[in-house]
């Protein structure tokens, strides 16, 4: 192993010689040479929200077949307006929370996964509000009582696709000033694009986004783990390495009859950490972001 030593101040533009650690021999290990180098400053979390950052919250809700017919008492989307189903119990639990962090109380909310009435061929990404120009619904009761209106005429499909919704948060973020993104998508089972969904994600390490994966039911999210990053960095297929690890996955059954507080707290807990990382790699400066 070898090293090298420079002062803040010295490195820009000068040559270094590498030297072994433990021998003491003065032989040369070669040289490392520094073109440029920055200086950065590095802001955290709080400094950004007390600049005036906002948080938006947007919903994304897997429809696809898999989940099992509505109208079946032990499938996921059974819904009974005195017996939420899982998707609604989860969302609930989650804004108990998040919601606190969005300044307006409108949530955009979309789908995925499902034929749209009037429609052919499966869509991978539709607002719940029918308005591709306005997918905003005002509060949570809202968001909960579009997503029960759309279980009766949806013709659920799939397959279960997550890059068509990250691809467009992404460019919407991208166009977005002074705001942070937290997709919250809700799934039923394994997912079935993964690697255009890593792609999605590295592409998107650039942009105001957090991802948090919740998974709904029992199935086998093991594939979901790859995603969240915390084994390794994401990694196109054209070998290009994420700059930042912007994906959190958490298992709704975890915290099913829980303090809400406990799931609020697994999905925000990533959440400082990513958006510091963001500001260092765009060099977000707090109030000019």
């Amino acid at each position: 192993m070898s090293r090298w030593v420079a002062y803040c101040g010295q490195a820009s533009g000068r040559e270094f010689e590498l030297t072994a650690e433990k021998k003491r021999n003065g032989k040369s290990h070669g040289f490392i040479v520094v073109d440029r180098c920055d200086f950065v400053k590095s802001y955290d979390f709080v400094e950004y929200l007390r600049a005036g950052m906002g948080i938006d919250i947007v919903f994304s809700v897997d429809f696809t077949g898999s989940n099992g017919p509505p109208s079946d008492p032990r499938s996921l989307l059974f819904y009974h307006p005195c017996q939420p189903n899982s998707d609604v119990r989860a969302m609930l639990a989650v804004s108990y929370v998040v919601q606190e962090y969005d300044r307006d109380r409108r949530f955009p909310a979309f789908g995925f996964g499902a034929v749209e009435p009037f429609t052919n061929g499966t869509s991978h990404f539709f607002p719940l509000s029918g308005k591709p120009a306005n997918a905003y619904l005002n509060g949570m009761q809202a968001v909960v009582d579009t997503y029960a209106s759309l279980l009766p005429p949806l013709q659920f499909s799939g397959p279960t696709n997550f890059a068509p919704t990250i691809r467009a948060m992404t460019a919407g973020e991208r166009q977005a000033r002074g705001v942070y993104t937290i997709l919250l998508i809700l799934t039923d089972g394994a997912i079935t694009d993964m690697q255009d969904t890593i792609d999605a994600v590295v592409a998107a390490d650039d942009a105001s986004l957090s991802i948090v994966i919740i998974g709904v039911g029992y199935a086998d999210f093991s594939s979901m783990a790859q995603l969240d990053g915390d084994g390794g960095v994401l990694v196109d297929r054209s070998r290009w390495p994420a700059r930042r690890d912007l994906v959190q996955f958490v298992p709704f059954c975890a915290f099913e009859g829980k303090d809400p507080a406990r799931l609020a707290a697994a999905v925000l807990e990533e959440l400082p950490s990513q958006v510091e990382m963001w500001g260092r790699i765009v060099q977000a400066i707090p109030g000019f972001c």
